[in-house]
């Protein structure tokens, strides 16, 4: 009997031994479990770039644009404050968004997580829908064009910055030209982003130009092409841009991110290539685009131009630029086209699109909040 009792307290204390090791071994799997499930922080650099996208929803209508170039990320911005009281509904980023043209400035994806720390930048990207399309310096090469080594890995970084992109482009397609319908029935605005960078043809240089000219108005750098082949947009561009235009839209935003009617300045410009500035005005002939505006940036200069265009009528480009890098000339630019002198200090351009009157109120603003230029367009 006592060898009984022996044998059964020995198999009971085994059993709670087993039993204890189970638990033991439970405990610690669900621990696994649940560090295997928890959930990690992506800390890599294509992470950071992305900030919350604010939608955009095409079916509303539009009433006020913003729209500005040239941002340094590497200075203060204090611009993007002026911006948000301005309450825009959709702002229009027109090129050289972030700077990285030069050795210092690479990679490109450094230049955007730089940009992304700009608090009131951040705060107004989170608040209203962007569109974007870009300039030489966010291209990765100054004054670039098709033959940019970098231009691959500069498209990979915009496309994943700008990753609304992805869902508005063709898969397949190169450059970063693309549009959007705006608005219901008679108040529809079409905006046409185009690319001038991609597949635009190596400029001309002028020989005789000298950065240390002193003179008041020095040679020019660049001389219009006299290559008939020589192109800003691929043939691939130029067909969408027909297709574009052949759609019905009661207003239309066309944003060049270099000057397009301007064409007194030596800097980069359509004008360098004057069969391609040609063909787009016989494009606007060709669909009967009265109700056109021109949108440029690149200049760290803003301005109003306008252009009368045989059989067309008069065309107006606004340019804003820059948000926070400035012109370094001392005196405002001049040129037959524009409306008034141009203005040189940080700035950003709106639209105030009055519908029952069928008018476009033009402003270039400081970042003060005061206007600069002002031109009423019909359409």
């Amino acid at each position: 009997m006592r060898k009984q009792i022996l044998i059964t307290a020995l198999m009971t204390s085994t059993l709670l031994a087993g039993c204890a090791g189970t638990s033991l071994l439970n405990n610690q799997g669900n621990s696994d479990a649940k560090a295997k499930h928890r959930p990690m922080t992506d800390n890599s650099k294509e992470a950071q770039l992305n900030i919350p996208y604010r939608s955009l929803d095409t079916s509303k209508e539009l009433t006020l644009i913003g729209m500005g170039s040239c941002s340094d990320q590497n200075q203060p911005e204090p611009i993007w404050k002026t911006i948000k009281q301005a309450n825009p509904q959709l702002f229009i980023m027109m090129g050289d968004n972030v700077y990285a043209s030069k050795k210092e400035d690479k990679p490109i994806i450094d230049q955007y997580i730089r940009m992304n720390q700009i608090a009131d930048y951040k705060e107004l990207r989170e608040a209203i829908p962007f569109l974007a399309t870009w300039d030489d310096h966010d291209y990765g090469q100054n004054d670039g064009g098709f033959d940019n080594p970098e231009k691959e890995e500069a498209r990979k970084v915009f496309l994943n910055y700008w990753s609304y992109l992805k869902f508005t482009m063709p898969k397949d397609q190169q450059g970063v030209y693309h549009s959007r319908m705006i608005g219901t029935k008679n108040r529809k605005v079409q905006i046409i982003m185009l690319d001038t960078r991609w597949d635009r043809s190596a400029l001309t240089k002028n020989p005789a130009y000298n950065a240390e000219t002193n003179t008041e108005q020095p040679p020019k750098i660049f001389l219009p092409s006299e290559d008939p082949k020589a192109r800003i947009l691929s043939e691939e561009q130029w067909k969408w841009l027909d297709q574009e235009l052949a759609k019905p839209a009661n207003l239309r935003l066309i944003v060049s991110s270099i000057q397009l009617i301007p064409n007194d300045h030596y800097f980069e410009k359509w004008g360098n290539f004057p069969k391609e500035r040609e063909r787009f005005f016989n494009l606007l002939k060709k669909r009967k685009a009265k109700n056109t505006v021109i949108l440029s940036g690149d200049r760290h200069l803003a301005a109003i131009a306008k252009e009368d265009v045989k059989g067309l009528g008069t065309i107006y480009e606004v340019t804003a630029s820059s948000l926070n890098k400035p012109s370094r000339n001392l005196a405002p630019e001049t040129d037959k086209s524009y409306t008034a002198p141009s203005f040189l200090k940080p700035n950003f351009g709106t639209l105030l699109i009055d519908w029952s009157k069928r008018t476009v109120s033009a402003k270039i603003v400081d970042d003060e909040n005061k206007t600069q230029l002002e031109q009423d367009i019909r359409f």
